[in-house]
């Protein structure tokens, strides 16, 4: 099977934590930034990327970047992590183009099942 491979922008160290143990368990790579630029950068140049995660409260810059993502890779699963269930914020990913949106705190299992959820049919086709 396919190693996930993903982008992850946040600076919370425990949602760091939480996707570091997803991708253990599923086996995947994870490029892990603080900053919306860098981001980015690895949106253009990783080209096997399965799933960009966007943690909301970078405020402005995180929204920039999924716009960004939706504008280069149409059809790359982005999962928007918000905080205390923000449904105004939740409305504004999801009108942007986010493929799902969670609120913190995130556990383990639901960042698992999200990944396998979104990142599935994209490993699929790459092994057909």
């Amino acid at each position: 099977m396919k190693t996930t491979v993903m982008v992850l922008l946040t600076n919370d160290s425990e949602l760091e934590d939480a996707v570091a143990e997803a991708l253990l368990e599923l086996g995947g790579v994870s490029h892990l930034t603080c900053d919306a630029g860098h981001a980015l950068e690895t949106v253009c140049g990783v080209h096997d990327l399965d799933l960009a995660i966007i943690d909301f409260e970078h405020g402005p810059h995180g929204m920039t970047l999924l716009s960004a993502v939706r504008m280069l890779c149409g059809d790359l699963p982005v999962i928007v992590i918000t905080h205390d269930d923000d449904k105004y914020v939740e409305a504004l990913a999801y009108t942007n183009g986010a493929t799902a949106c969670f609120s913190k705190p995130l556990s383990t299992t639901q960042l698992v099942a999200a990944i396998q959820e979104f990142c599935g049919p994209r490993v699929e086709r790459a092994l057909a």
